[in-house]
């Protein structure tokens, strides 16, 4: 390993060198941003997380003019820096005017392009101290590229914002359709070209509508020719990606054991995670415009790992796809989200996420090794039945608990005998007490909303949990719970004795048959799940067929018998846990258990008849947190 990475990536930051006679030679921060054409350099981000753990972006750009040599050098010394992280960095090949969103977000000035390179193959470009002219083109919103273009008025368009380097004078010239944040970035870039290549010895002047016709007339001087009308007109507002031949996306094997670059087709979309073997030594994924992965087995050998990014290029020679093409080298185990959105099923090393099932089983979940391979009943009965924050269980629920209702926008207090029910048209708030594990007093505020409670009714049970929480200082830990989406923590505190209601609540109710002024033929139907004797919990549905699903265990209560329903995907488990729970339900009724395909008549007529309903069952395997959507804007 080079000695110029000895202490690179040990705490959080950017670092960058610059290829010299093939050696890293660290740039100065205060430069950092500023790329020469015929160079070639490497940048590494290292990030921290909240609990301390780091990780790595490995870059290495190629400038245009960069030279074969020291394009190599880049990708062999950046491997050097991988090894130093034991492989565990991500590895991006990126080429001028083509880096990526990632690669651009580290500079906060924009990237400025300079023409020349180091004395190794080309000219150096000495600072501007002489004072010659440059103009720059400074292009894009979020990520700006600062680009020397040729001077003279037909490099400028109405669309973008110029920089004209004078010398001892720096102008920002504002196009009439540039976008305020291009003008904020263009004077931010002025400002370094200022500081890193005069010394900070230069004035920048803005010209924007705002200047006068003076002050326009002396950029034009300036630059040696041309007028605001001259201008051309606006451009595209975004560069395009340019797209290579291929349009469809593809996994390959990629082998050099014969001597020479065999590329075999793996497969097309869809495409499965079975495709990739730990034990050849690398995978290409190319997804055409979006570039190209490289995936490294974790029975690579250092070779086959050092050797993965030259791969590629040979690759992208091998295709004819434009040496401009992204690149990103992922490894076994370290895949980034976007690697893994091309393959139609993903299940991540871990996912059973076994500190998750341990917090939710009151295991040790504090214990090193590796991940421990669960039952897959367990993990199916734990992914459906476990809820929300499966991992948040700050005791074993034996605290102590205050119930109250939300009436007129009030706080009601709950008869304790009747904890555990709640009405899907009304919201509560609890309050629940335990001791911390540094014996102190630890406090829980819930606040349960139903899936018919009125707004007004969930927002005073929020306000009124606000000022439980002021009331203890703000000690509180405050959790909204919606309906259906209990975190089994909260299961725990009603001791198995949960039961989600339809309808409001009818006041004074005593027992579980005081209560539901909305049933009027004596018909129920609960769905039941749970993990153990503690956390399970019923849920009313409507009286229907199509409420059914196969991969569950339903109670139907009638007048005259109440059915234990099994689906055929249900659980030994969830079965045990209907029998503990019937009893609460229908205390005194005619039991009878069925198996689903086996139904009497007298069950499908208590529905209405029968229909379709959910047959549907998770395969082993399937992913043990259920897909989420968010909406980013």
């Amino acid at each position: 390993m080079h000695p110029a990475f000895d202490d690179a990536g040990t705490s959080a930051g950017l670092l960058v060198w610059r290829i010299e006679n093939f050696e890293p030679v660290p740039v100065p921060p205060k430069t950092y941003g500023k790329f020469y054409t015929g160079d070639s350099y490497i940048v590494l981000n290292t990030k921290q997380s909240k609990s301390g753990v780091l990780s790595w972006d490995i870059h290495f750009w190629l400038g245009l003019e960069t030279t074969q040599d020291e394009a190599g050098s880049a990708a062999i010394l950046s491997v050097q820096l991988d090894d130093r992280h034991n492989g565990a960095p991500i590895q991006h090949r990126e080429v001028q005017d083509h880096e990526s969103s990632l690669f651009l977000s580290y500079f906060k000035g924009g990237v400025r392009y300079a023409d020349g390179g180091v004395k190794s193959g080309f000219n150096e470009v000495e600072t501007n101290a002489a004072g010659e002219r440059r103009l720059f083109q400074v292009k894009g919103s979020k990520n700006v590229r600062v680009r020397q273009v040729p001077i003279g008025i037909g490099s400028m368009n109405k669309g973008d914002c110029y920089i004209l380097d004078g010398g001892h004078e720096i102008y920002v010239y504002v196009g009439p359709r540039a976008k305020r944040v291009e003008k904020i970035k263009a004077i931010a870039a002025a400002s370094q070209i200022r500081d890193q290549d005069h010394a900070g010895r230069a004035n920048v002047h803005i010209i924007d509508e705002f200047a006068s016709n003076a002050e326009q007339q002396e950029f034009f001087n300036v630059l040696g020719e041309g007028s605001p009308d001259e201008v051309a007109d606006e451009s595209e507002s975004d560069e395009q990606y340019e797209k290579n031949a291929c349009t469809t996306v593809a996994l390959y094997h990629v082998s050099d054991a014969d001597g020479s670059l065999q590329i075999k087709p793996v497969g097309e979309r869809p495409l499965k995670q079975s495709m990739l073997d730990s034990d050849q030594d690398c995978y290409i994924l190319d997804t055409g415009s979006s570039g190209i992965y490289v995936w490294v087995g974790k029975g690579a050998t250092a070779q086959e790992r050092s050797q993965s990014m030259i791969k590629a290029q040979e690759f992208i020679t091998s295709k004819g796809y434009p040496m401009h093409t992204q690149v990103q080298r992922v490894i076994e185990n370290g895949e980034t989200t976007d690697f893994k959105q091309y393959f139609a099923s993903w299940q991540d090393k871990g996912i059973s996420h076994s500190h998750l099932i341990k917090a939710a089983m009151d295991e040790d979940s504090s214990t090193d090794g590796e991940d421990r391979e669960f039952d897959p009943e367990i993990l199916h009965m734990f992914k459906k039945n476990g809820g929300r924050a499966l991992g948040f269980m700050p005791d074993n629920g034996q605290g102590e608990a205050e119930v109250w209702r939300v009436e007129n926008f009030q706080l009601v207090p709950v008869e304790p005998q009747t904890y555990g029910m709640f009405f899907g048209g009304d919201s509560y708030v609890i309050k629940y007490e335990y001791r911390n594990k540094h014996g102190g007093h630890g406090y829980i505020i819930y606040f349960w909303q139903g899936k018919q409670s009125s707004t007004d009714e969930k927002a005073s049970a929020a306000m009124h949990a606000v000022r439980l929480d002021n009331e203890l200082n703000g000690k509180a830990v405050q959790v909204r719970v919606t309906q259906g989406n209990e975190p089994r923590h909260f299961l725990k505190i009603f001791k198995g004795k949960m039961i989600n209601f339809t309808g409001g609540h009818a006041s004074g109710f005593k027992n579980v048959h005081d209560h539901d002024t909305y049933d009027v033929d004596g018909t129920r139907l609960f769905r039941i799940r749970g993990t153990c004797a503690d956390d399970v919990r019923a849920e009313q549905l409507d009286e229907v067929a199509g409420s059914l699903a196969s991969d569950d265990v339903f109670i139907l209560e009638t007048p005259s018998t109440t059915y234990v329903w099994h689906g055929v995907g249900a659980s030994d488990l969830e079965k045990e846990m209907a029998a503990n729970i019937v009893g609460i339900i229908s205390p005194d009724a005619n039991l009878q258990l069925i198996d689903e395909g086996s139904e009497p008549d007298g069950f499908w007529a208590a529905l209405g008849g029968q229909g379709d309903y959910d047959r549907e069952l998770d395969p082993t395997g399937a992913p043990f947190l259920s897909p989420r959507l968010f909406h980013c804007r």
